[in-house]
């Protein structure tokens, strides 16, 4: 154990966090049997689901009195949690947010979403939550090859650089034992590209903490002007879905391994791709279901919505809670010989999901590798294709010269073309060339958008139609 990650452990002891031995079991747990895993999540799921139905309104009024079966829970949708926010929080927490009683120190936290695909959600993180949050947030470093204390780089979000603004002395404090240097993941322009790119060759970190779409962006830029970037140990691809078209060019690039990392700020991380290609979801703390429109459980290799089930929140309990990712499970075995179950993959938000002019789902990894890889003669940077109605679409291209003219006109032909085999011939998309494509508020590149179920879902929620 290193100095920083010592001192990192203590500053948590002081506090009596129970960090340390949260983070122990992570590592004891990817050590043991199946059947031992499964016994502890079983267990744990169990007393969530029974201290809900007892002690929860949300679920009280809707579930049998001590229920430990989870198929007896409805499916808990985003539009549920602002509608009935505090029928989700326990009696002290309740108590606390309405002034009734004093806050305990280091307690809940109320944590709000970026809402990159509508209006942002807020839901309550209890004590024991965000303390097995931060034990998985420190294991996935581990798992990526960079434990606490390690340098790294991070490429991430950063509204205090831009705005010049000191962050606070415990973030100052809390950053200095990670031992991570920032480069802004929201100055992309060519000019900060490569001094990110010369930040990189210069440091004697050898890992990366990164946006996975920003990682995308950089490493493109460097492949497009002959920019050699020094190999890295690792990076951790966050806050986006990964194609094997990212994957193949960062892993170029860098001339490392790219690890996925999947997580939110309502649920935490809740799954690491571990060194042999196993991406392990952390179910001693939170459970997965993959379910088909109707709230059933689909097989594993099968992709549908993703339920996620919190199993440490007392306080704010979320269950069978729709986070709004498509994705799928595997029943396979990890080399690695961790019992923590596989994700195969998670797919994108659903909101990003297109559908063709007759109802049917079309997958963004369609669209992503049609327009990003085959049809992309190195003219545009990237893209973002909207859904606006039934059958009406727009593609965006940010371009990377005004050369071309001649060949992208070529191309557009045969994007369009080839979209339309696959969305009907009825449909109509219009094209739009421009410089730049911006992100969404919280950092985040949406490749692609579905305007239109978006704004259909909210029609129903608002007449209250629950699905």
């Amino acid at each position: 154990m290193n100095l920083r990650q010592t001192g990192f452990f203590l500053l948590h002891d002081l506090v009596r966090s129970d960090l340390r031995s949260l983070y122990a079991e992570f590592h004891t747990l990817s050590r043991d049997s199946k059947e031992r895993l499964n016994a502890i999540s079983a267990s744990r799921l169990e007393a969530t689901l029974k201290h809900a139905s007892l002690s929860i309104p949300f679920y009280r009024e809707r579930v049998k009195p001590g229920s430990v079966a989870l198929s007896d829970f409805p499916v808990v949708r985003k539009s549920d949690l602002r509608r009935h926010f505090e029928d989700f929080m326990s009696q002290q927490v309740r108590d606390e947010y309405t002034g009734k009683r004093k806050k305990k120190a280091y307690s809940w936290l109320e944590m709000k979403t970026g809402g990159s695909t509508g209006e942002p959600t807020t839901v309550i993180h209890g004590r024991r939550f965000r303390e097995f949050g931060r034990a998985a947030r420190v294991y996935c470093n581990h798992m990526s090859g960079f434990p606490v204390g390690t340098p790294y780089l991070m490429l991430w979000g950063s509204m205090n650089d831009i705005n010049q603004m000191q962050a606070s002395v415990q973030t100052r404090i809390f950053n200095r034992f990670m031992n991570f240097e920032l480069l802004n993941a929201f100055r992309l322009d060519e000019a900060s590209m490569v001094r990110h790119i010369e930040r990189i060759n210069s440091s004697n970190a050898n890992h990366m903490m990164a946006y996975v779409d920003a990682a995308y962006q950089l490493a493109q830029f460097a492949q497009r002007n002959g920019i050699d970037v020094r190999p890295l140990k690792s990076v951790m691809g966050c806050a986006g879905t990964i194609t094997t078209e990212m994957r193949n060019v960062i892993q170029e690039v860098f001339r490392c391994k790219l690890h996925n990392k999947y997580g939110s700020r309502d649920c935490g991380d809740m799954a690491c791709e571990c060194a042999a290609g196993g991406f392990h979801i952390f179910s001693n703390y939170v459970l997965l279901e993959i379910v088909d429109e109707q709230g059933n459980p689909l097989p594993a290799g099968v992709s549908g919505r993703i339920l996620v089930t919190t199993l440490v929140n007392n306080d704010f309990p979320l269950i069978r809670y729709e986070i709004g990712d498509i994705g799928a499970l595997s029943d396979e075995f990890c080399p690695c010989g961790s019992p923590f179950t596989l994700l195969q993959a998670v797919e994108g938000r659903t909101y990003e999901m297109i559908m063709d002019t007759r109802g049917s789902t079309v997958t963004p990894v369609y669209f992503r590798h049609l327009i990003g890889v085959v049809h992309n003669p190195n003219l545009f940077r990237r893209f973002q294709f909207v859904q606006h109605g039934s059958s009406s679409y727009s593609l965006k291209l940010e371009r990377v010269s005004s050369e071309d003219s001649d060949l992208l006109n070529v191309t557009l032909g045969k994007i369009v073309e080839d979209l339309k085999h696959v969305l009907g011939n009825d449909a109509d998309i219009h094209i739009v060339v421009s410089g730049h494509i911006g992100e969404t508020g919280s950092g985040k590149f949406l490749y692609t958008r579905n305007e239109f179920l978006k704004r259909h879902d909210a029609e129903h929620q608002a007449a209250g139609d629950v699905r």
